[in-house]
């Protein structure tokens, strides 16, 4: 549905009580403000469509965007020319307790900062949470309610305004089979955590629970998160932890039993060893000890990397993995593939054609090789900025919300296949019938699917058995790039675009894989983002798949998950366009 004007969109968030966040929500502000002609109104828009980019996570006010090297972001708070005035009239007009809460919310981090839209924030948070406890049947409810809780608990304990309140809704789910055991958990300590001169009571009772929980096996998926948090419990009481640390240890001794045969067991061992040394059990540290050193058999130091370790890096992952998380959590299947074609996933376009020289190139003559081993004919040389910010932080991205989202039955062969046929052009009917009666033509959901079910059966069984099986995945990925170049030419047919010039001697011939993403045509259409991320993925401007896989110059080992997942990235991409036939 779109907004016809500004009061269709007042009465849609009037109207909006879910605890869900509409993705699609910025998209038709934006088409509602380029749609009207009202400099005044027009303004207005825009003042929303800055307020809806903007988020709260744990009561600090986030951006849509940020760059860390500039410090830019978007939106920010110097977009609005009024001082805010606007928004301070919707936050006293808005009836909606969740928007009322982050109209006020936004004031109160702003220069307007006034404790009354602190405390208003505050009164609507919990109203709107209150009426959304019904709703926490679903899972993906609960962590948006929790995000929400995280807002009000940060922003009661900053003004001191209803604490106690606050605390005893979260206590009033607590056991009551109302949240999963992990949620539970998480809630419990993000008080503890975050409780400004917390009530020894709420401690003591939080300490109960968790014990209860782990004597009981209540919740035997999340015994390492109670456990976790029942030692810093009492350390919070002052209670000795060796118990709890010792029975943690044994929980990481058996997750390194199923992992015998990777290097996941050190880990473990390492975690358990950590936690004997907590609980003082000297015999087991030795025993441990030795374990440690028989796992590291299973480690191929030629395989591993050295890694750079960093407080931003680390603050950095853990933001990918929340955000993740959250991802998957609070949205569809539909939404998850919709932010995988438009979310800022991939590198900048002008990356792709960077090379970065080290100081040290200068002392050294630096010869290329291509996939062959051959000398490469590129003349650039050095570190390519595009494939080492995709490689380590695309993919990652990318992975994390296809891992989180099949676990979480958000991601399949079923909603992907689904999402291509409803969402895409794929799925229109590109066959028909010459004059002896053949069908001529493709039907790409037909020739793409195969590919993809062998992909999630794939993967499904590796995430089952803990290891990645790479020559599991030489079909899919074979049989989709193969696929691509086709749909690249059909999608080129589609929109006028060239796909066979003439040579000079009259005969005919297809326009290269470069060519075609270089024709005007498709650059007009195509973000230049995905330009350079097909460039990179087909073309020898990175992995030239196309070449690589149809002149098999790829080996077993180059086959991997991350390949595939690239593949059906690009896939969504170049279908997310609005074809007429």
């Amino acid at each position: 549905m779109e907004f016809d004007n500004l009061e269709s969109y007042y009465k849609y968030i009037e109207l909006d009580v879910s605890l869900e966040f509409d993705y699609s929500l910025s998209n038709k502000l934006q088409i509602l403000a380029e749609n009207i002609s009202n400099k005044d109104v027009k303004t207005i828009c825009f003042y929303e469509l800055y307020f809806t980019n903007f988020s709260f996570q744990k009561g600090e006010l986030i951006p849509k965007l940020h760059n860390n090297e500039t410090g830019d972001s978007y939106p920010n708070l110097a977009l609005f020319e009024d001082d805010l005035d606007y928004i301070k009239v919707r936050s006293e007009n808005t009836l909606n307790p969740k928007y009322k809460a982050k109209y006020n919310h936004l004031l109160w981090l702003s220069k307007a900062k006034n404790i009354i839209y602190a405390k208003t924030a505050v009164d609507s948070y919990l109203s709107f949470l209150k009426v959304n406890i019904v709703s926490l049947e679903k899972i993906e409810n609960q962590n948006l309610f929790e995000s929400y809780y995280k807002n009000l608990f940060i922003l009661s304990q900053n003004i001191n305004y209803k604490i106690d309140e606050v605390i005893i809704l979260a206590k009033s789910l607590i056991g009551n089979e109302k949240l999963n055991g992990f949620r539970e958990c998480s809630m419990m300590k993000f008080i503890v955590d975050e409780g400004k001169k917390l009530d020894i009571k709420i401690i003591q009772t939080f300490y109960d629970y968790s014990i209860s929980v782990i004597e009981n096996d209540i919740y035997p998926d999340f015994l390492k998160e109670f456990l976790s948090f029942t030692i810093i419990l009492c350390q919070k009481l002052k209670l000795k932890s060796h118990f709890y640390n010792n029975k943690l240890a044994e929980y990481y001794i058996k997750e390194a039993d199923k992992q015998k045969e990777n290097f996941f067991a050190h880990d473990y061992f390492l975690k358990a060893l950590n936690e004997y040394k907590n609980a003082a059990n000297h015999s087991k540290i030795e025993e441990v000890s030795t374990l440690i050193q028989e796992a590291k058999k299973n480690i191929d130091f030629k395989t591993i990397s050295v890694e750079y370790q960093s407080d931003l890096l680390d603050a950095y992952w853990a933001f990918n993995d929340n955000k993740t998380s959250m991802i998957i959590e609070n949205n569809s299947s539909e939404a998850i593939y919709t932010y995988l074609i438009n979310g800022k996933i991939l590198p900048e376009a002008l990356k792709l054609e960077e090379f970065s020289r080290p100081v040290t190139f200068d002392f050294i003559k630096v010869v290329n090789f291509d996939i062959n081993k051959n000398i490469s004919t590129n003349k650039n040389s050095g570190i390519n900025q595009y494939d080492l910010h995709l490689k380590n932080f695309s993919i990652n991205h990318i992975w994390a919300i296809f891992l989180k989202g099949i676990k979480a039955n958000k991601i399949s062969l079923d909603s992907l296949i689904e999402y291509l046929t409803t969402k895409t052009w794929y799925s229109k009917n590109f066959t028909h019938t010459d004059s002896d009666g053949n069908i001529e033509g493709f039907d790409w959901i037909e020739l793409i699917k195969p590919s993809i079910q062998n992909f999630f059966n794939q993967v499904n069984s590796d995430i089952i058995n803990g290891v990645e099986t790479k020559s599991g995945f030489i079909l899919a990925i074979d049989s989709l790039v193969i696929k691509f170049e086709g749909l690249l030419r059909e999608f080129s047919r589609l929109v006028g675009a060239q796909t066979i010039e003439i040579k000079e001697n009259g005969t005919k011939e297809r326009i290269s894989f470069d060519k075609l993403l270089d024709n005007e045509k498709i650059v007009s259409i195509i973000p230049d983002t995905d330009i350079a991320f097909l460039k990179y993925l087909f073309t020898d401007k990175g992995l030239n798949l196309r070449n690589n896989i149809a002149h098999c110059f790829y080996n077993t080992e180059k086959y991997s998950t991350g390949i595939m997942l690239l593949l059906i990235v690009a896939l969504l991409k170049l279908g997310d366009f609005e074809i007429k036939f």
